[in-house]
């Protein structure tokens, strides 16, 4: 997609009345679905017209967005529409009767961006005036998938609304709640869909119709489905029904300078992501806080600074904080080439054994395991372990042959079948791993060294060294040393800069993979103070080092700055953005430490920063220095705003 393209569709997400993302998310998606949840029937009979429409909710969200070229703070409240639909979610409550609705029972599924970074969810009803309030249970940024539920003080007012009665339930009783069926099968190509939702352009619902386009794969080979019917701006999160009224996806995204290219969610996608839900499936704490993962301290270690992220740290959950399935899983490898060279074929043995299908891996990536250890205080903490040999011979390999996943076979093109049924359509083999849950079993059939042999692999997710979500594996993190900027690089502050600075050339490391806690850190701006005269306009530099430390991530930024800098200077080293042919240049800022100190409360007051640095990008082994010092409580315990007071508590003779 050109430039073009993200421009219109960055702007439509940033309007506050259009709420549409980019059609294509960064990650991976496969095929093996668990049992159902929904309340799925198989009825050919059509549903009439009220019990499509009725089920289908407006959306009304109230969203406080985070900046993360200006961390410190966030950007002004602002309204939009999407739509969502009622399900009868049958998650394993044990001895609860699924006939019985109860608010356990329903929930509205909608798109992740519809309510991202809500601050209030209210629903309408679309066939009167009945508004309930809302929050978020669980959400997947990746999927671009949420489930609401409806808050406990308005359940009555939503049974009298939406005339809730036992009769009405997953049935066609006029004037009862018609719950909607969600249908794991794919549509077939040509066939007819209904679109509904609330876009812009008017306050009622609206209806639009077309056909199934194309089943493929989005750029992070998720399953998706291309639709010519009308998809616009407030359509998102809403249902997309087949001629028998069961729901095949729902709307997700449209390509604005583009002719009726819509897409939806399938199915079965939808089905994964619920499932995932009623098994409590939670990311990990190694997905979260743009790396640092289990580095960032719990409440406990702070002492008396308590954030919401270190509730989510602790296992806590805040009563408005929706909690993250896991990522979409992958096979851990650097790519597939695809073999429709014959010279290649003969070269890797394909010839020889007589196979007719395959893709060569371009390189496995190093993994880490989790390990749980026992603190002295007898908590327990994850640690990660690298592992010191990547290419062990029970997951693929650098010049292995993929021939097939779950006995399907791949082609030379790197594609397979749809399905057994539909042989004439094929579509990229990721979409057998990212169909799968975190922690699935695959069978791989490979070609190694030409000999055959079957590898058990175990599915786990993304984790990008370049986070690629806000408030799910990215947060903004920050620090600031006479008016320099520092924090992780990130997409979402990528994304910021794009519209005011093109030259961004961070795209080299976006696919990347990290093995543990390490960020690419990178000084984002300069904010203008006499002490950095010389320096007014740098940014969207890598940071090398600092006075010879190298910094893995921003804790370490931190802990060097707090704790290891004794001289009369600070030098900070650069590399040039992401131009590899500036890969050996060293630019670099050297100011005075002691008139940087002196210029911090100035440059601090002045653009209204509450606190020199994050309050996640202080280490344990900081806090732990601190409640050592031998200074003051009250001192120590209002020692975190600025880089001065903690030097002062550490014992820096020079304050």
């Amino acid at each position: 997609m050109s430039d073009d393209d993200d421009d219109s569709l960055d702007a439509a997400y940033e309007d506050p009345s259009l709420l549409e993302p980019s059609p294509d998310p960064p990650i991976e998606t496969a095929a093996v679905i668990a049992p159902i949840i929904l309340k799925i029937t198989r009825r050919s009979k059509t549903l009439s017209s009220s019990s499509r429409t009725r089920p289908v909710v407006k959306l009304v969200v109230t969203s406080v967005t985070r900046s993360y070229s200006e961390p410190w703070r966030r950007r002004t409240q602002r309204e939009g529409n999407g739509t969502g639909f009622l399900i009868l979610w049958n998650a394993d409550d044990g001895d609860r009767d699924e006939e019985t609705p109860t608010r356990r029972t329903v929930r509205i599924v909608t798109n992740a961006h519809v309510v991202r970074n809500a601050s209030s969810v209210r629903a309408r009803s679309s066939f009167g005036p009945h508004v309930v309030n809302c929050c978020v249970e669980w959400v997947s940024l990746p999927l671009d998938l949420a489930l609401v539920k409806i808050v406990e003080g308005d359940w009555d007012d939503f049974c009298r609304g939406w005339g809730w009665c036992a009769e009405g339930v997953g049935g066609d009783v006029e004037g009862g709640l018609t719950c909607l069926n969600l249908s794991t099968t794919l549509p077939s190509l040509d066939s007819n869909v209904t679109c509904v939702g609330f876009p812009m352009g008017g306050k009622q619902i609206s209806v639009t119709r077309g056909v199934i386009s194309r089943i493929d794969v989005d750029t992070l080979n998720v399953l998706r489905i291309q639709i010519d019917a009308a998809i616009n701006p407030g359509n998102s999160g809403g249902p997309v029904f087949d001629e028998q009224g069961q729901v095949v996806g729902v709307s997700t995204s449209v390509i604005r300078n583009a002719s009726n290219i819509g897409y939806i969610i399938p199915g079965k996608v939808v089905h994964m992501f619920l499932q995932m839900c009623a098994d409590g499936m939670e990311a990990s704490i190694e997905d979260r806080f743009c790396g640092l993962g289990s580095l960032v301290a719990r409440d406990e270690e702070r002492g008396m600074v308590t954030t919401a992220s270190a509730a989510q740290v602790v296992g806590g959950s805040l009563a408005e904080e929706p909690k993250h399935v896991p990522g979409i899983t992958n096979l851990a490898i650097l790519g597939a080439q695809n073999l429709e060279s014959k010279a290649l074929r003969r070269h890797l043995g394909l010839d020889e054994l007589d196979l007719t299908g395959g893709v060569r891996i371009v390189g496995g990536r190093p993994v880490k395991e989790v390990i749980n250890t026992i603190s002295g205080n007898g908590e327990t903490s994850p640690t990660i372990e690298e592992d010191q040999e990547p290419n062990c011979c029970d997951r693929l390999q650098c010049n292995d042959v993929l021939l097939a996943i779950n006995d399907t076979p791949i082609g030379y093109d790197g594609t397979i079948q749809l399905s057994p049924t539909r042989p004439d359509e094929r579509i990229n083999f990721r979409v057998l791993v990212t169909c799968q849950r975190v922690g699935t079993k695959m069978m791989l059939d490979v070609l190694r060294d030409k000999k055959r042999q079957q590898l058990e692999v175990t599915l786990d997710s993304s984790r990008f060294l370049v986070p690629q979500y806000d408030d799910f594996d990215a947060c903004p993190l920050y620090a600031v040393c006479g008016g320099c900027v520092f924090s992780p690089l990130t997409l979402p502050l990528i994304n910021e800069k794009k519209s005011t600075n093109k030259a961004l050339a961070f795209s080299s490391y976006f696919k990347q993979q990290r093995s543990g806690h390490e960020q690419i850190m990178v000084l984002s701006k300069v904010l203008n103070d006499e002490v950095n005269v010389g320096y007014h306009g740098w940014t969207n530099m890598l940071l090398k080092s600092v006075n010879g430390y190298t910094c893995q991530n921003i804790q370490e930024l931190v802990d060097v700055l707090t704790m290891k800098i004794q001289g009369e200077t600070v030098e900070f080293h650069f590399q040039n953005s992401g131009n590899l042919a500036e890969e050996e240049a060293d630019w670099v800022i050297c100011m005075n430490m002691q008139e940087v100190i002196q210029a911090e409360s100035r440059i601090l007051s002045r653009h209204m920063i509450a606190g020199w640095c994050s309050i996640d990008a202080i280490s344990r082994e900081l806090y732990s220095a601190v409640e050592k010092a031998d200074r003051p409580l009250v001192e120590k315990n209002t020692c975190w705003s600025t880089m001065r007071a903690l030097r002062k508590v550490l014992g820096d003779g020079n304050l």
